[in-house]
């Protein structure tokens, strides 16, 4: 929150500069006739206005064309790993701070930094001023509250500043945070529905970390220096991942999976080494038995070469049941040395489809009637994902105008159960 918005909003500092030179001054004033601390009210006001510029001031994209949604995002702990999420907490460790201190109502300040940053978050999901409300910045900033209202806490009692807390205190507080809490909720609840906003990358756990340089150093050998090792955390419609970056490539794996997903080499070209293409493919399938057991079997295997008649090389394994090509893809690039220098894996469990209605020759009426092209070929089954639900698809190819498939082939995806159209899926 805090370096999206100084990043996005040019004017926050001088913003915050007048209005501090505004409200101070009314704030001493009143301070001094309530009795309150002058500077501990003081800087209370001034941490507020803090709060409230860096997170409601317009500035950045936020979730422009999302509508009002609140993201859901990584956990706790993964945004407690990442200098963002640490500043999300330091945020309101000040006004909870200050209010204590002023106040010397602990329980009133602990209700109303808490409504503060769920008013926060929702102000940011309902207005159009170009931030994005995110539970988990909810829960960063609720952190903080704690933390400051804990500190401020600890600092009276040292000073022997007693009462610390009252029963009119703990009424106040739990009154506010009861009928307020109970507002907003409703809010939220009726009003913010909320929505998985992606995976994002947090600091890897020393688990994960371990294991990352033992697989970078197994890929590309014991002189690689690992960069970075980041994680995106699971969560809902997206996996676990770990990501690792060397000075040789990068490399990203399923977690807890431990199954690699990617990899790409800085060094891509051929190195002319001395094997032939039987043994480079050979370490190939090494390769694939090593990290890919599970897709290797049942699966059909082709070796060709990236340029015609030269190295470096691509084992490719497909799989098809009942002539309906499967979604699992596995693409390994190796060298005539044996080094592997890329992965590329769509790793899909087999499916469970519907049978087919349609066979190849009423594919291609169909698709010539929705066309008005020849069908030609080739014309094949795959499993597709329409609509979250997997489905046996006829990709025929159709000879004239249209869009086309890599190479400008006319291809037209037919449901083959409905005959319907669909879109085509990369």
């Amino acid at each position: 929150m805090i370096e999206a918005s100084i990043g996005a909003v040019a004017d926050l500092v001088p913003v915050f500069l007048v209005a501090a030179v505004l409200i101070a001054v009314p704030v001493v004033l009143l301070a001094r006739a309530k009795k309150w601390p002058v500077v501990a009210a003081t800087l209370w006001s001034l941490s507020l206005l803090g709060v409230l510029a860096v997170t409601l001031l317009p500035g950045g994209m936020g979730d422009a064309g999302m509508g009002v949604v609140c993201y859901i995002g990584p956990s706790l702990r993964g945004v407690l790993s990442t200098t963002q999420g640490q500043l999300n907490v330091l945020l309101f460790v000040p006004v909870c701070f200050f209010g204590v201190c002023a106040f010397r109502r602990p329980t009133a300040v602990l209700a109303g930094g808490l409504l503060l940053t769920a008013g926060v978050e929702m102000l940011q999901a309902l207005l159009s001023i170009g931030r994005s409300c995110s539970y988990s910045d909810l829960e960063a900033n609720a952190l903080g509250v704690v933390a400051g209202v804990l500190c401020g806490t600890a600092w009276l009692a040292l000073r022997r500043h007693r009462p610390l807390f009252t029963w009119r205190d703990v009424w106040t507080g739990g009154r506010f945070l009861g009928v307020g809490g109970v507002v907003i909720g409703a809010i939220f609840w009726f009003g913010i529905p909320p929505v998985y906003g992606g995976p994002e990358f947090v600091a890897a756990t020393s688990e994960q970390d371990a294991w990352a340089r033992s697989a970078a150093a197994e890929v590309y050998g014991e002189q690689a220096e690992v960069v970075r090792v980041r994680q995106q955390e699971a969560i809902h419609g997206f996996p676990g991942k770990v990501e690792i970056v060397t000075d040789k490539g990068n490399l990203t794996a399923l977690w807890p999976q431990r199954k690699m997903e990617s990899l790409f080499s800085v060094d891509y070209e051929d190195d002319e080494g001395s094997l032939s293409s039987g043994q480079s493919r050979s370490a190939a399938e090494e390769f694939a038995a090593r990290w890919y057991p599970d897709e290797t079997k049942g699966s059909e295997v082709t070796f060709e070469p990236v340029a015609k008649g030269k190295a470096p090389y691509v084992l490719s394994y497909r799989r098809h049941v009942d002539g309906i090509m499967m979604p699992m893809r596995l693409d390994i690039t190796v060298t005539s040395s044996g080094r592997i220098v890329g992965v590329a894996t769509r790793l899909v469990a087999d499916p469970k489809l519907p049978e087919p209605e349609l066979d190849q020759a009423a594919a291609e009426r169909r698709a010539e009637e929705l066309t008005g092209l020849k069908a030609g070929s080739p014309v094949f089954l795959v499993a597709q994902e329409v609509d979250r639900e997997w489905r046996p698809v006829w990709v025929v190819n159709m000879s004239g105008e249209g869009e086309t498939e890599p190479g400008g082939v006319v291809a037209v995806h037919l449901d083959a159960v409905s005959g319907q159209m669909v879109q085509r899926q990369d």
